[in-house]
């Protein structure tokens, strides 16, 4: 963007977390502590919208700022930066489950050969394989285990066998909050020959991952959860190895080059990463993409995993000495902003329970897989943490 161009909207640096939470109003008289889930609009991200609005009411789709290429370029650059590859290897979609399924239907395997996915893996990360059934190739599932290590075990095992074409799992799982080691999960894949997916939607700006020193083919992402975007959109990585012979079954009026030129009809298709996006995009929610990308990279992105960790480990020492079990005492070397409560010392332990009390008082969490699942964000303060601790008290003593 030259000096001579309008300018879009800049996230102004925070003098500290408290006023980082300040511009999320929920935060206000309640505490949202499901970000793995769905994150809430902030204040910034909400007057980026009206700004986009107010022009796009003058101007149309001749807005001179929000222009929808720019606007695709900055995200792309924006995404390519936290995870360390190309922008011309991001595509934008619509969800995780739409990346996955258009991956999987548009590449090849052999019969006889087995898709390997994460025990209790989230859904959008299981239907999209099953098709392949019907092809003779299997679906296994490999045990998750209590730590990252045991999880290895269980990999090697099922590599081992000689059989296994293609490993797709979420390098956080959704409901321990338990992070995987994708350096090394990398290494044996390549080793085998086996094809690494990944259902980044819990990692990606959660957790560190640098895709120059991990071999992943394909990865789908959410916006929603933890890089705080809108519902509706999402990101896909796909590899330069990949994307060479990658043959997507869906051609759109937004897949071949010069899209914007109708006539005549036209075979020479866009990267593979483009392609993905077939028609016409949710370009207001990209606006609010766009808001959200641009302050968590103002803050700095490693700066923000730093900020989950801390404000997770607070909220896990305080948890501990109230005598409830977490997920995390299994893997305390390992740094996850998810929390998964799963028992108590000396209390009978029903998450239901405690979710139902905790949002009498605006507290936000929720149940998974028989826990009461916590996921603070930068949002999230000290302050929170002892109201969450009083209310959980509150609750013991009831």
């Amino acid at each position: 963007m030259t000096s001579s161009e309008p300018k879009l909207p800049t996230f102004p640096i925070p003098k500290d977390w408290e006023e980082v939470s300040k511009l999320y109003p929920i935060q206000n008289d309640s505490i949202w502590l499901n970000f793995c889930g769905i994150s809430p609009v902030s204040s910034f991200a909400a007057s980026v919208m009206a700004d986009y609005f107010d022009e796009y009411s003058r101007f149309g789709i001749f807005a001179p700022r929000y222009s929808e290429p720019k606007i695709r370029v900055i995200l792309q650059e924006q995404l390519a930066g936290l995870l360390n590859c190309s922008p011309k290897s991001i595509g934008l979609i619509h969800n995780t489950s739409e990346g996955i399924n258009l991956y999987s239907h548009s590449i090849g395997l052999k019969s006889g050969t087995r898709i390997l996915v994460l025990e209790n893996e989230y859904p959008s990360n299981v239907y999209p394989w099953e098709h392949w059934k019907e092809k003779g190739v299997g679906i296994s599932f490999v045990p998750t285990g209590n730590t990252p290590s045991e999880f290895l075990e269980n990999l090697e095992k099922e590599i081992k066998t000689g059989d296994v074409s293609l490993l797709s799992l979420s390098p956080v799982h959704w409901c321990t909050g338990m992070p995987l080691d994708l350096v090394t999960i990398s290494k044996i894949c390549e080793r085998a020959g086996v094809r690494l997916v990944l259902d980044g939607s819990q990692a990606f700006g959660h957790i560190p991952i640098d895709l120059s020193q991990i071999k992943v083919e394909f990865a789908a992402f959410a916006a929603w959860k933890w890089l705080l975007g809108p519902l509706g959109v999402a990101a896909i990585y796909i590899s330069p190895e990949a994307s060479k012979d990658f043959r997507l079954i869906f051609k759109g009026a937004g897949s071949v080059k010069n899209d914007s030129q109708y006539l005549p009809y036209r075979d020479e298709l866009k990267p593979a990463a483009d392609q993905f996006e077939h028609s016409t995009a949710n370009f207001n929610d990209w606006i609010y993409f766009y808001a959200t990308l641009q302050m968590l990279s103002t803050i700095g992105f490693t700066k923000v995993q730093n900020r989950i960790y801390e404000i997770s480990d607070l909220i896990s020492v305080r948890l501990r000495d109230l005598g409830f079990v977490l997920d995390n005492d299994s893997f305390p070397e390992s740094k996850s902003g998810i929390i998964g409560v799963k028992g108590h010392k000396s209390k009978e332990f029903i998450p239901d329970a405690i979710n139902l009390f905790f949002r009498s008082k605006k507290i936000y969490t929720a149940v998974r897989m028989g826990r009461l699942r916590i996921a603070p964000h930068i949002p999230v303060t000290e302050r929170h943490v002892d109201i969450l601790e009083k209310a959980f008290k509150e609750y013991l003593n009831k």
